[in-house]
């Protein structure tokens, strides 16, 4: 709870300061607990001290450009926001909130996915290990197999891809980085010292060729073709699979949206393209046309054989 109140503290921070030209603390405390008021929070009385080290804390561990001085008080340094997508995406999450708190009604209508996930009591922790530099040991359980194990861990960055958040780091012995599932690590304990980092220029440039959290440096870049019909390929305009999505109107469509893609394909490639399959057709390359075909012809024929839980009524 007490994280959760931090959150709500920074949010409420950054969409004052955002808002106004400048602000002094005394107001911007003020308004913070106006806020926390309305929405329920009424015994909740915020220092100007508590308020000092948000502040400091969005700047060093987020890196909220939020600049100061005695006749204009707290306000955006705007020269040195270098991404205001980011910065929108928090105010976004801001007015989320807001609209979600039961106090003020909106719950009524908004209905927010509910899927619970283990594993995200480790993101804090490994957040300050990856900023000090410091190692970790993790006791670790692949899915699908019976033994967990302990290792120990350089993390250098977390990563999230469809609300689960993961773990990229190199364990000890090892050179190349590897992917752990927050969900999978099943206790996590801060190792003392700190670790000299090996240079890697830009970890999510890697990645930018993957679809998912997993990049096998194996596998090459390939020209994707696919086709769905008209109605599927409005979801697949309106949200693109990959940042390398173009639409291929040398192509007769058919009544189909025709698209490529340059990308690996990985399994999560996969699934997705498997997720909109009412009417998915592949194109090229052949190899990705007859794995999707025997996936296909797989699900047939389990889906054809007698039902074991024909009589099943699901208690």
């Amino acid at each position: 709870m007490a994280q959760l109140k931090s959150i709500q503290r920074y949010l409420l921070i950054i969409h004052k300061i955002r808002s106004e030209n400048g602000i002094h603390m005394q107001d911007l405390r003020q308004w913070v607990e106006d806020e926390l008021a309305a929405h329920g929070n009424e015994e909740i009385a915020v220092s100007e001290r508590t308020l000092k080290r948000d502040i400091t804390d969005l700047r060093d561990y987020l890196g909220i450009p939020i600049g100061s001085s005695r006749t204009r008080g707290y306000y955006f340094q705007e020269d040195e926001v270098s991404d205001e997508g980011n910065i929108e995406t928090v105010l976004e999450s801001f007015n989320l909130l807001n609209a979600l708190n039961a106090d003020t009604g909106m719950g009524r209508f908004i209905f927010p996915e509910r899927r619970p996930y283990r594993g995200n009591g480790h993101l804090y922790p490994l957040l300050k290990a990856i900023q000090k530099r410091m190692p970790v040991s993790i006791r670790y359980k692949k899915y699908g197999e019976g033994e967990d194990f302990r290792q120990k861990v350089f993390p250098y960055a977390l990563k999230q891809w469809r609300s689960r958040w993961y773990l990229l780091g190199i364990p000890d012995g090892k050179e190349q980085m590897r992917t752990y599932g927050l969900d999978r690590i099943l206790d996590l304990e801060p190792l003392g010292g700190r670790f000299k980092a090996k240079e890697i220029s830009d970890i999510e440039t890697s990645y930018k060729d993957c679809y998912g959290i997993y990049n096998d440096e194996r596998l090459p870049v390939e020209k994707v073709i696919i086709s769905y019909d008209k109605r599927e390929g409005e979801y697949v305009k309106s949200q693109p699979i990959h940042h390398s999505q173009k639409p291929l109107q040398d192509l007769p469509e058919h009544e189909r949206l025709v698209i490529s893609l340059h990308v690996k394909i990985t399994k999560e490639l996969k699934l997705e393209l498997l997720a909109r399959g009412f009417s998915l057709q592949v194109h090229q390359p052949e190899s990705l046309r007859r794995e999707i075909h025997d996936i296909y012809k797989n699900g047939m024929e389990a889906n054809a054989r007698e039902n074991p839980f024909e009589q099943c009524d699901g208690k």
